[in-house]
């Protein structure tokens, strides 16, 4: 009895010695997550029109700006500019306002963010505003000089003498008038129809008594007074539009007094 008992423990540890042995747990390879894609969009540039030169360059006032809506520009068929490898370019010191005009009583037109570029085509004859076109858009507006970084000598660019941009669903303004008391001239108009971001821009050459200037205003009032003196050797005029959201109307002569 002794020896089965002897024998059945002999059985049991050899058994448990052939026992297999737990397996180890399993080793986890980490995956690579790839790296988030990023792209640059390129925008294909085409100018639309080509300035037309309209007036003799004079000193232009520095006005402040009252409207601040983007209208849609409308303009007459005029030939085309195709940028070149060679044509120089602006880049934005920061945010700037790009301009209907050369002054900063034209509408805000397009909008540039620091860094962005803009194909550059000629300047004021001043020098203080350049006539562009954004990277992100194939139509041209106006920056002033002090707001960008020009890859050329701003001197060397031609005088872009530019061509307003009009829509014909703005109305004409309508009533015209002006009167002179002394060397102040005082215009006068209708009130247009109400319209979202209505106005009304002067552009005026006005004589300091010395030389004729340009100058230009924007207003919301119905009337506006302008200085303008004798002893100019050429004749003062001005021209009165009407601006709201979609843009400007063709312009109405002043009768000058």
């Amino acid at each position: 009895m002794k020896a089965i008992r002897l024998l059945t423990i002999f059985s049991l540890i050899v058994l448990a010695g052939c026992a297999p042995a737990t397996p180890p747990p399993p080793t986890i390879t980490p995956t690579s997550v790839p790296a988030t894609s990023t792209f640059t969009q390129t925008a294909t540039i085409t100018s639309t029109y080509t300035p037309t030169p309209t007036v003799t360059p004079t000193p232009t006032a520095t006005l402040t700006p009252t409207q601040t809506d983007t209208p849609t520009p409308t303009d007459t068929s005029t030939p085309s500019i195709t940028p070149t490898e060679e044509t120089p370019t602006v880049t934005a010191n920061g945010s700037v306002n790009c301009r209907y005009g050369p002054n900063k009583a034209y509408m805000y037109a397009w909008g540039l963010s620091e860094g962005d570029s803009a194909l550059l085509y000629g300047r004021n004859y001043a020098g203080t505003w350049l006539w562009v076109q954004p990277h992100d858009t194939n139509w041209n507006c106006w920056v002033a000089a002090s707001t960008v970084t020009a890859s050329v000598d701003i001197d060397s660019l031609q005088v872009a003498y530019f061509q307003l941009y009009v829509n014909p669903s703005v109305p004409l303004p309508t009533g015209v008038g002006a009167s002179r008391s002394n060397d102040n001239v005082t215009i006068s108009w209708n009130a247009a129809p109400s319209a979202v971001g209505l106005g009304y821009l002067i552009e005026a050459r006005v004589c300091t008594g010395t030389y004729l200037i340009d100058v230009v205003y924007s207003t919301s009032n119905t009337t506006f007074t302008l200085n303008d003196k004798d002893g100019c050797s050429g004749d003062s005029r001005g021209r009165l539009r009407v601006f709201n959201k979609l843009g400007y109307s063709s312009p109405v002569t002043i009768s000058w007094p």
